[in-house]
């Protein structure tokens, strides 16, 4: 199973995709540019990685002020969100933001629809649950971005959907 993440290494992002291979060595991609990481765990929070050639010892720790990776005398925050995850955050920001004017609600991210909550013609009110759409067997609630009645759906319970896919439209 390959995972999607965004690194934050102080004030840097980072694109981390990993795979674990049927050998048992992680295939990871930072930015784009792939390693083999041959990667164990000693003991909890502490991991052996051999990575081309070079063997690194690096320990996790978990701070009130979030996580820290140790590795000799370096101390590096670092902050690992699930990539979905965060651009569906990032997509209900930028619904919240929202003015007056705009019409559709588009997926925020590629999913199935699960439940319809509203149907055209009904009033909702900013922040009410219009739909729940399914994404990596998570439920997330789409809701209204403001006080409105809604035009058209377009999307019924069942259907797959595509980021950016209009599901519903407005007045």
């Amino acid at each position: 199973m390959q995972r999607e993440l965004c690194a934050t290494v102080g004030n840097n992002q980072h694109s981390v995709t990993a795979e674990l291979g049927e050998d048992g060595r992680w295939r990871v991609a930072i930015d784009g540019r792939e390693q083999v990481v041959d990667a164990r765990e000693v003991r909890p929070g502490t991991w052996s990685l051999l990575i081309d050639g070079a063997s690194y010892v690096v320990d996790i720790d978990q701070r009130r002020a979030g996580t820290v990776a140790l590795m000799g005398d370096t101390e590096t925050p670092i902050k690992l969100e699930d990539a979905r995850r965060k651009r569906l955050a990032e997509m209900a920001r930028r619904d919240d933001a929202l003015d007056e004017g705009s019409d559709v609600i588009a997926a925020p991210i590629a999913g199935k629809v699960v439940k319809l909550l509203a149907n055209a013609g009904d009033r909702v009110k900013e922040g009410q649950p219009v739909m729940v759409l399914e994404a990596m067997k998570m439920e997330n609630e789409i809701k209204a971005p403001r006080d409105a009645v809604i035009k058209i759906v377009h999307v019924e319970a069942g259907k797959s959907v595509e980021t950016q896919e209009p599901l519903l439209t407005l007045e």
